[in-house]
C-alpha cells in the first residue's frame, strides 16, 4: 500500500525524495555505466511526467531527489516509474 498524497500548495513547490534499495542493500554499483543509465531514465521520466529535476545523487544503496512540482499528482505519477527501474 502506497503513501497518502502529500500537500502541494498551489504555483508547485520544491520537494526532496529519498528511496533505499530493497532491505538497503548495495545494488546500485556507481560508476560511468550506472551514471548513464540514471540520467537515461531520469531524463525520461520528466519528460513523461513534466517534473523537473534540479538536483540527484545516487548512491550504493540510496538516492535522493531534488524536484519542482506542480502538483502533488506528478510526483504520484513519477515516482512508480522511477521505482520500476530500481528493482
Amino acid at each position: 500500500m502506497g503513501r497518502r498524497l502529500r500537500y502541494i500548495p498551489e504555483g508547485g513547490a520544491l520537494v526532496e525524495v529519498t528511496c533505499r534499495t530493497i532491505h538497503s542493500r548495495y545494488l546500485l554499483r556507481p560508476g560511468p555505466e550506472l551514471n548513464d543509465i540514471v540520467v537515461g531514465i531520469l531524463g525520461r521520466a520528466q519528460r513523461l511526467y513534466e517534473v523537473r529535476c534540479c538536483g540527484f545523487s545516487f548512491l550504493s544503496n540510496h538516492f535522493h531527489l531534488l524536484l519542482d512540482i506542480d502538483n502533488v499528482r506528478q510526483l504520484a505519477e513519477f515516482f512508480p516509474f522511477l521505482r520500476r527501474f530500481q528493482e
